[in-house]
């Protein structure tokens, strides 16, 4: 069998290959993840070196396994734009200690009790809008509602001043940016950007962290009265966890918004069975989760030399993880090119597996099922309205800059 992946495909080589794809392979790689699964679960990289999986059982195995497949992605790099360790790039026992923290505050039951703030921001946001009862109107959704919402529920989480939520958007748009090409000036002018970003919010947390006032109960004040071993969090690791709520709190939340509309309005009968039967939000979301996954890829970082599926992996070798195709094998999920409400079951890996599984996944769930069914039962009619999409550039986050639609 072939294992050598596809070098003539513009789609390949990772997160800094995937800058060479065109617009339509940016609002559409779905074809070359099929392409790439027909030729083999675990593929090869050339170009780049490591290896890509592709394989649904591969991607949930590599996953679980933190021993053989490291987060700690940048721990032998000299290279000094890369970011501080945080949460996401460590592995056992420090992430463990680090994610207990926060655990509390992002179980099921604790988000729950933000449905009531969430209702509220969700209603206040809507309002904005004016609605002609015989035209309808014409709104952007991002703007409107799938960016703002989720920014202002982690700020408020966190603590953070309402005249500060902008500046929680810049960072995090430039954060999960990929490069427009791959020229050098772009790749290096976008690392500059990225460090920049990364310097701002250190000073901004660390201005936060030191005021002698925090709400009660906030997540800052979680981790600032935390306890590690009977040792207080470094100001690094303080700053670092900082940044993540940041990022991770609104990005992945505001395009699984706009991924949902976008799925209802490319599936009419699905539309049509939602409005009659509200229900079926939940699996809608979760179909939307898998067929449009705001979060396509992940990386991982091979610890010692393993046979992996046929394969020789080599200690140090990069492994990209791509979930988007994952949640299109046709092993697991029947026609898996098919957006199918009633999809049951529907065991996605969007949200990753294991250890590393998105903490704030119950947050994501909460809002986007708020925000959807309060749209169900203030307006009657959703219609797409023609207009040249605009995807967001980046090796492995899956939304669009905005998502015009008309409603009434």
């Amino acid at each position: 069998m072939d294992t050598k992946i596809d070098l003539s495909t513009p789609a390949v080589g990772g997160f800094l290959r995937s800058a060479s794809r065109s617009k339509e392979e940016r609002l559409n790689p779905f074809p070359w993840y099929r392409k790439q699964l027909e030729k083999g679960a675990v593929l090869a990289d050339d170009s780049y070196g490591g290896w890509h999986i592709f394989g649904y059982t591969e991607a949930q195995t590599a996953l679980r396994n933190h021993t053989h497949f490291s987060s700690e992605r940048f721990r032998n790099s000299g290279n000094m734009t890369n970011p501080r360790p945080s949460i996401l790039n460590l592995d056992p026992p420090r992430h463990t200690q680090l994610r207990s923290l926060v655990n509390t505050a992002f179980t099921p039951k604790a988000i729950r009790h933000w449905s009531t703030r969430i209702q509220e921001i969700v209603d206040e946001l809507l309002n904005s809008i004016s609605i002609n009862n015989e035209t309808g109107e014409t709104i952007d959704l991002v703007s409107t509602l799938a960016y703002p919402l989720p920014v202002i529920v982690i700020a408020e989480m966190m603590g953070i001043p309402a005249k500060d939520r902008e500046k929680f958007k810049r960072w995090s748009d430039v954060l999960v940016e990929g490069p427009s090409s791959l020229t050098p000036e772009i790749i290096m002018d976008l690392m500059q950007r990225k460090q920049v970003a990364r310097e701002e919010m250190r000073h901004y947390f660390y201005d936060v962290l030191t005021k002698s006032q925090h709400p009660e109960h906030s997540l800052i004040a979680i981790l600032l009265e935390a306890n590690l071993e009977r040792e207080k969090l470094t100001a690094e690791e303080l700053i670092s966890f900082c940044i993540l709520l940041l990022a991770a709190g609104n990005e992945t939340t505001t395009n699984l918004i706009t991924n949902f509309w976008r799925c209802m309005l490319q599936y009419p009968q699905a539309l049509e069975d939602l409005q009659h039967d509200h229900s079926l939000v939940p699996s809608a979301i979760e179909e939307t989760l898998r067929y449009y996954s705001p979060v396509q890829a992940t990386s991982r970082i091979v610890t010692e030399d393993i046979e992996f599926y046929g394969v020789e992996m080599k200690s140090g070798d990069h492994v990209t993880i791509w979930l988007a195709a994952a949640n299109r094998d046709s092993s697991i999920f029947t026609n898996p090119d098919t957006f199918d409400i009633y999809r049951s079951p529907n065991h996605h890996l969007a949200f990753g597996h294991g250890i590393h599984f998105c903490l704030g996944a119950p947050l994501a769930r909460l809002e986007a099922e708020i925000a959807i069914h309060t749209m169900l039962q203030r307006f009657s009619s959703f219609q797409a309205v023609p207009a040249e999409w605009e995807p967001i550039i980046s090796g492995f986050v899956f939304g669009l800059h905005s998502y015009p639609m008309k409603i009434r």
